[in-house]
């Protein structure tokens, strides 16, 4: 259940960072900060550990993983016996594959190269203005799914809690020991499209392309003793 997390988990969060260093990201980050230090001024570095408090850092975990679906396409299924669905017999051995909405023919052209997880990641019937990056709508419900990252219903990635966990500490952390800023040269900067950050567009996760950010350290002190502290809890592993 870990090893399978060693290329998703990853993807996500690197393209996370990515986008906090953006022009819009900085305001995100800002709100990240402001909303951590509300919750846990004082140790949240330590608690993020035991707990998930911060709303607003769920819904903008929850936003990376819609924004980069880092599965682009959810893998087959097949049925291992006869099974009757609205009336008709599907005979086993059938291969299931998620439908792409056409809602949009842009989304349905991208979507036919292998890539319907991301079409329902960015339907715009279910998720209002999909291609833009906005954690506040997982501040309201969301009627149905919240996002494809994990697959859905009975083969959902067994994985999700942890995958979940480990994100929102990542960033967590990220946010309370550093601010995030774009590299100096444009050309350093992130590819932040879905899909176009993607190193191999027929991969079956998301290998984002190489990009640089700038980070400062908030507070020095705070930080070495933060990893001063890691290192000596994990060094008997």
């Amino acid at each position: 259940m870990v090893s399978a997390g060693l290329d998703t988990v990853p993807g996500n969060f690197t393209m996370g960072l990515g986008y906090l260093s953006t022009p819009h990201g900085q305001e995100i980050q800002q709100k990240l900060y402001d909303e951590i230090m509300a919750v846990y001024p004082n140790n949240a570095w330590e608690v993020c550990l035991k707990e998930e408090k911060v709303p607003y850092l769920t819904a903008f975990v929850k936003e990376t993983l819609r924004f980069w679906t880092v599965l682009p396409i959810c893998l087959p299924r097949v049925n291992i016996k006869d099974m009757v669905y609205d009336g008709a017999t599907i005979p086993a051995g059938t291969t299931f594959l998620m439908v792409v909405h056409p809602a949009s023919s842009y989304l349905y052209i991208r979507a036919k190269k292998r890539q319907n997880a991301y079409a329902a990641a960015y339907d715009p019937t279910h998720f209002a203005e999909p291609h833009k990056f906005s954690p506040e709508r997982y501040l309201v419900p969301i009627q149905g799914i919240s996002h494809f990252a994990y697959g859905c219903g009975s083969r959902t990635c067994i994985g999700l809690n942890l995958a979940n966990r480990e994100l929102y500490t990542l960033f967590l952390r990220l946010i309370v020991a550093f601010r995030v800023f774009p590299a100096e040269r444009e050309e350093d900067r992130p590819v932040i499209d879905a899909l176009d950050c993607n190193k191999m567009m027929t991969g079956l996760t998301t290998d984002p392309k190489d990009f640089k950010v700038k980070l400062i350290c908030r507070d020095r002190g705070m930080l070495e003793e933060w990893l001063k502290g890691s290192e000596e809890r994990t060094k008997e592993l």
